[in-house]
């Protein structure tokens, strides 16, 4: 999914992919989504940590990807 930018304290996504699915082989359902303090270079920065983390700092937040039933609000 590549990087998300913040203003340092919100961050705003509007993310269409057509490749990943809710369900079938290309589904995210029971992955995780980790923020990171920095940008991820992608594994091209050259820094010993590039290839691992993208050398893009510290967790910040993490969670799973998942569903949850119908809700009457």
């Amino acid at each position: 999914m590549g990087n998300i930018e913040s203003d340092g304290k919100v961050a705003k996504l509007d993310y269409v992919d057509k490749l990943i699915e809710l369900n079938g082989p290309n589904s995210i359902i029971g992955r995780s989504v980790v923020i990171h303090s920095g940008t991820d270079d992608l594994g091209t920065g050259g820094f010993e940590d590039s290839k691992t983390t993208g050398h893009a700092g510290g967790r910040l937040g993490c969670g799973v990807i998942g569903l949850c039933g119908p809700h009457k609000w």
